[in-house]
């Protein structure tokens, strides 16, 4: 076998650096199913039940979680991804509804993904009032992929984008005891500034929870674990792969 070129091992170090192993981080097949879902909240119509399933999340610093656990449904058709989350939850916590506040200062789920390079992506959330924030994220990475600073493009708004919300309980009352939250939401690739992936295609993102009640500490979940204070953390992004 002939030896590498000192040049061409160091631009595959750097290349290695710049963009970091995808086989580090998991990876989802979604498949692509008729555009049939009623969008109320509810998990029941049958696309659901041929979704890919990504889950129980884990506590963002990899350990395990072993009570109110989180799952996501995801599938695509020609014109728009569809997710649905499902949240086990004894005490659903949420005030904000105005579009774009500060939902993670409460219980939240965050969607962030990227159709192109690790440095610019979307964030999407929804929180058990409906509430919504969209924006899209430019993050600036070291040599190792690890964030220096994001800024956000905060006017940003996936008008196409749709979401419904079914609680199992009633929000932000500790006197009860609730039982969990469901979100189901279609994002158009449109809303994504790109056409309907083609089979094969290769993206990156990752889904995240913030679980709060009960007076506890903030419990941070994730799909992808980004062993950090912060979910913006793109070189933890997991592998999202669209099927035919």
């Amino acid at each position: 076998m002939k030896r590498l070129s000192s040049s061409i091992l160091l631009a595959g170090i750097a290349l290695n650096c710049l963009v970091p192993a995808i086989s580090q981080v998991p990876e989802v097949a979604v498949p692509k199913l008729p555009d049939r879902v009623k969008l109320d909240g509810v998990l029941d119509d049958a696309a659901w039940s041929k979704a890919a399933k990504v889950g129980p999340f884990v506590n963002n610093d990899g350990t395990a979680i072993d009570d109110e656990r989180t799952f996501v449904r995801i599938f695509y058709t020609g014109e728009a991804l569809y997710l649905g989350w499902e949240m086990s939850d004894r005490d659903i916590e949420a005030t904000l509804v105005k579009r774009d506040s500060r939902f993670w200062e409460e219980e939240v789920v965050e969607f962030f993904l990227t159709t192109g390079p690790l440095t610019r992506y979307y964030e999407l959330q929804w929180n058990p009032l409906g509430g919504v924030f969209d924006a899209i994220i430019e993050n600036r990475l070291d040599a190792q992929g690890k964030s220096l600073k994001f800024t956000g493009d905060w006017d940003y708004t996936a008008r196409g984008m749709r979401s419904e919300v079914k609680v199992a309980g009633t929000v932000s009352d500790p006197s009860d005891r609730d039982r969990s939250w469901t979100v189901e939401v279609r994002i158009p690739f449109a809303d994504l500034n790109t056409a309907a992936p083609a089979a094969g295609t290769r993206w990156r993102g990752n889904f995240y929870r913030f679980n709060r009640g009960g007076n506890r500490p903030a419990q941070k979940q994730a799909w992808s674990p980004t062993r950090d204070a912060s979910f913006h953390q793109p070189s933890r992004f997991g592998t999202i792969r669209f099927l035919p």
